[in-house]
């Protein structure tokens, strides 16, 4: 069984300093920048468990990222070859040992490049470690995730984080539009040991190993991450909103 869990999505906004959420549903921390990536963020917190909203600060560097081995297979190219349109770009998973996870992987019959060590400053000016892994699926690089292992272990990080939490939310699902729904399931489950939820003719509904959330296959025209969806213990009726390319789904907690 492979130990992965959902860790972050990114949201590529074109102006993302002047940019607030609608409504002011979701509080958005602030990131820092990738120096070599060309890249800034700024974050939204749930639990360990985040949106990344993402913005350029070099096109030249990023340009010349994604020419890079790991590169091809980054939300750098992602946004590019999209024609820097605005929307959700990449999912991540976390694990606890990225190597073992590479050697699951390769024994699955994948490509993959990486590990990748990787640092940015925090808004307190402290670096942060991680590394990542990439997958090669010329089929459906745009929706393929990449994954992550963070320098400091879980209870560390929450303990770092507690206070930026938004803890009436959780993260429910995540909802993708794909053109060979059917090929994208069984590779998932095949590749992550997913397991089938819920199916219908339009839709199948994943679950990880770690259970904490769904992601949702939806039967479209073209390959894109379509949406976040939240349980919001504060609301009675559910809400819809749409912004700069993405959607976020918020619905009341079943009582």
């Amino acid at each position: 069984m492979v130990d992965i869990e959902f860790d972050h999505m990114i949201h590529y906004i074109d102006g993302l300093e002047h940019f607030e959420f609608p409504g002011k549903y979701l509080e958005i921390q602030k990131g820092g920048r990738h120096e070599n990536l060309g890249t800034f963020n700024r974050l939204v917190h749930i639990n360990l468990s985040y949106i990344e909203l993402l913005d350029i600060f070099d096109q030249g560097k990023m340009k010349h990222q994604s020419k890079t081995q790991e590169g091809k297979y980054s939300f750098a190219t992602s946004i590019i070859q999209n024609g820097y349109k605005q929307g959700f770009k990449k999912i991540c998973f976390r694990t606890h040992d990225i190597y073992k996870l590479k050697e699951d992987f390769l024994a699955r019959g994948l490509e993959v490049v990486g590990p990748v060590k990787m640092t940015r400053q925090n808004k307190k000016g402290h670096e942060i470690h991680w590394q990542l892994l990439y997958v090669n699926d010329h089929q459906f690089d745009v929706m393929m995730p990449f994954f992550i292992q963070w320098d400091k272990s879980d209870e560390d990080r929450e303990a770092d984080l507690r206070d930026t939490f938004q803890t009436h939310l959780d993260i429910d699902m995540i909802e993708f539009h794909s053109h060979q729904r059917q090929t994208m399931t069984e590779n998932w489950q095949k590749w992550f040991d997913m397991d089938i939820v819920e199916k219908s003719n339009k839709y199948t509904i994943l679950e990880s190993p770690a259970k904490k959330v769904k992601f949702k296959i939806v039967e479209g025209k073209d390959d894109r991450i379509e949406g976040i969806h939240f349980i919001d213990q504060t609301i009675q009726a559910p809400i819809l909103i749409r912004t700069r390319g993405a959607s976020y789904h918020f619905k009341p907690e079943e009582r």
